[in-house]
């Protein structure tokens, strides 16, 4: 059998596609649609007629049988060697795909010890009913209730201090420019694993001597919608702008970031009637959250 006979077969569309007939000496053979096989050689085809490039076609056979758990979380993907056997490729298609494989997020490649399918991690529930349940369990705040399908969470207190408001916050705020907030920053944590860093902004003129005011207050019973109500501010509304976007270097630090995960960027403001008094900036994990949204119609 030829390669140029192979070719001009694997030509056709796969639903045009005749059965396949090697003819030899010894009488004719059959060869199946799916895969071909010569001794203990499994070939996967690699269509010429295809527009994708080869290494895009390993890259979405490869990305099929991850998906569908061929190939299950924490398994070694095929080596080089085995690969180049596999699908009768080169070594360059095959470094292309699983380069484009780890910058989806798919696999991580450990030097000196091969290509492993990425364990995907243990997701949880975002959603806005989050904030009632704080409201009820006053003795906590909101970020064990995003954690009630499972991890045990932490809070490490990044920053307090008050400084100038930056620009994107004192508009937020309403604020005029050179207007003090007082900032805090946190990494929250679910099973020791970071998933969020968070950066809040209360105006400061409304904490200025009180007990918010207080570095040793944090983390502060019931969150930030507590720490108002403690001032007598009774958040009345809650607006959230949500991006997702590729994480700035520091985030990949912070939150321990593999290869081709993507960010949530949750830029939420608390209202007190029309007037905003509390601003946050939430960095979340992307492989790690889902966004959950119940809207009522009536």
């Amino acid at each position: 059998m030829s390669a140029t006979a192979l070719y001009g077969y694997l030509a056709f569309p796969a639903h045009e596609r005749p059965s396949y007939v090697v003819r030899t000496r010894e009488g004719k053979v059959v060869v199946p649609d799916v895969e071909i096989r010569r001794g203990s050689l499994r070939l996967v085809p690699i269509y010429p007629a295809d527009p994708r490039p080869v290494y895009q076609q390993l890259a979405d056979s490869l990305r099929a049988r991850i998906l569908s758990g061929e190939l299950p979380p924490g398994s070694l993907l095929p080596s080089e060697s085995e690969l180049i056997h596999e699908y009768g490729i080169s070594r360059g298609p095959i470094r292309q795909a699983v380069a484009q494989l780890k910058a989806e997020g798919l696999v991580d490649v450990r030097q000196g010890r091969g290509v492993f399918v990425r364990r995907r991690p243990t997701r949880y529930r975002l959603s806005a009913d989050r904030f009632l349940h704080a409201r009820r369990h006053a003795d906590r705040t909101p970020f064990p209730a995003d954690l009630a399908t499972g991890g045990t969470p932490r809070l490490e207190v990044r920053r307090h201090a008050v400084v100038e408001a930056p620009p994107e916050i004192a508009d937020r705020l309403k604020l005029s420019k050179g207007t003090r907030v007082l900032a805090r920053g946190f990494r929250l944590f679910a099973d020791d694993e970071p998933v969020q860093v968070a950066d809040f902004y209360l105006p400061y003129d409304l904490v200025k001597g009180t007990r918010v005011e207080d570095p040793a207050s944090e983390p502060w019973p019931g969150g930030t919608i507590a720490q108002l109500e403690s001032l007598g501010i009774q958040v009345t509304e809650i607006a959230e702008d949500v991006a997702a976007r590729a994480p700035r270097p520091e985030e990949v630090r912070d939150l321990r970031l593999g290869a081709g995960t993507p960010v949530f960027e949750v830029a939420r403001t608390m209202f007190a009637d029309d007037r905003p008094i509390a601003t946050s900036s939430i960095i979340i994990a992307g492989d790690r959250y889902v966004l959950s949204y119940r809207i009522p119609l009536q």
